[in-house]
């Protein structure tokens, strides 16, 4: 969820970084990011909510569909989806806690994750954290070989119509400056205000 600083876009320093043709990711956990560069910075982070529903028109797709992954998630297969989304947006928090604090995160009562699919491929995934009055879209994201396909949008689309699915009063999401330079504007233009914004202390990877 962000894009950063100029001199950290991008180019971050990760040790491995693509998938295998089929998206049944193996890679090394110990492997997925070199750990030895990492920053503590400040971070502009802009906390979104949504107050209405939308009235979204969302074209039949049928190459396209929504898993819902059935309980218990492995951190190693949660961790696959979450490096081959974030590799380029500086996605390191879950990488970087114990198994057993991610086990729990992944696995509670009040979260559901998603795997998009195209043509039976694995695309990208969703998550979602359902409190009592609200619904938080706590990560998605496409895989990069789904990228620039003309399906970031209606992935968005369909993220807010499942985050309201739930019946909340609200819906919420936040983006920082090392997401993409657009992903504000995108969250505004779907109906998200801006509810705070602060500036936090992030781990970040520099560039190499």
């Amino acid at each position: 969820k962000g894009r950063g600083p100029r001199e950290m876009r991008r180019k971050m320093k990760f040790g491995l970084g693509n998938s295998q043709a089929d998206n049944n990711f193996t890679l090394n956990q110990k492997q997925m990011i070199d750990t030895s560069g990492i920053m503590i910075s400040p971070v502009r982070v802009v906390y979104l909510r949504m107050n209405q529903v939308p009235i979204f028109t969302m074209p039949e797709r049928e190459h396209i569909k929504f898993m819902l992954r059935r309980r218990p998630i492995s951190v190693r297969q949660y961790r696959d989806w979450y490096y081959g989304v974030g590799k380029f947006w500086n996605w390191v928090d879950r990488l970087l806690i114990s198994d057993e604090e991610l086990l729990s995160l992944i696995n509670a009562h009040d979260t559901e994750i998603f795997i998009m699919q195209v043509n039976g491929r694995q695309a990208g995934f969703a998550e979602f954290v359902i409190k009592d009055d609200h619904v938080e879209i706590q990560y998605f994201g496409l895989f990069p070989e789904f990228i620039g396909k003309g399906l970031g949008k209606y992935f968005l689309y369909w993220v807010i119509n499942r985050a309201w699915s739930y019946k909340p009063k609200w819906i919420q999401l936040n983006t920082c400056e090392l997401d993409h330079h657009n992903a504000l504007g995108v969250y505004r233009s779907m109906g998200f205000m801006v509810e705070r914004t602060s500036i936090e202390m992030r781990k970040v990877l520099p560039i190499e």
